[in-house]
């Protein structure tokens, strides 16, 4: 059972997705994408950049597709760039709902 293990870990080193290739580094290091995102989680949502949150949901939807369609298909870069367009829009309408009450409240405010 072991040999057959180390046997499928040693046919993966060598595969054209293993870690000899950029088909596993390239996805690896971009997960530093959704980690600034956990990392951003609780954060002020006036230090949210509304338009840096587009552009890396727009980014990661991208990707998600490309990440399917070359050869061969990399399910690494896939989950990472889905994990990552679902917490950067989370990041999206925490600063889109923290505009709307502020907008809210100066319409609110009683003129003099």
């Amino acid at each position: 059972m072991a040999s057959k293990v180390s046997g499928m870990f040693w046919t993966w080193v060598h595969s054209s997705t293993g870690p000899k290739t950029t088909h596993f580094w390239a996805p690896v290091c971009n997960w530093f994408f959704p980690i600034q995102a956990l990392y951003d989680w609780n954060r002020d949502p006036a230090k949210i950049s509304k338009e840096m949150q587009c552009v890396l949901v727009c980014y990661s939807s991208l990707f998600m597709r490309w990440a399917l369609r070359i050869s061969p298909q990399s399910y690494i870069l896939f989950c990472m760039h889905l994990f990552n367009a679902t917490l950067q829009g989370r990041l999206l309408i925490r600063r889109l709902t923290w505009e709307s009450s502020q907008q809210k409240a100066i319409e609110d405010k009683p003129t003099n």
